[in-house]
């Protein structure tokens, strides 16, 4: 059996850890929260044919066991805090639910 001298081992070390942290970041990665049917442009035409105006945030979130984008909308000519929002379910394009909120 050979002996590793400090350096060598250091590297082999090294190489160990980068490999580490390599695996982790693909695992990271893979944690993709879900693969939507629905394409989101196509979710946000949908949600604005709802409720005209500017999207001022969206996401896809999972809420009440199904997978949805969440519009928020502020309605055309609305200058105050007014926000609609729209949420599309995600698989299937059906629009889940739409409420007013404030900003």
């Amino acid at each position: 059996m050979k002996r590793t001298t400090g350096s060598s081992a250091l590297v082999l070390g090294l190489c160990t850890l980068a490999a580490g942290v390599g695996a982790t970041t693909a695992l990271a990665h893979d944690r993709h929260p879900h693969q939507a049917k629905v394409a989101l442009s196509d979710a946000r035409t949908m949600a604005l044919a709802r409720a005209p105006g500017t999207i001022v945030d969206e996401e896809l979130e999972h809420e009440r066991g199904r997978w949805i984008y969440s519009f928020e909308i502020r309605p055309q000519g609305e200058k105050g805090r007014l926000i609609k929002e729209v949420n599309v379910d995600a698989d299937t394009g059906v629009i889940v639910d739409v409420h007013t909120e404030n900003d």
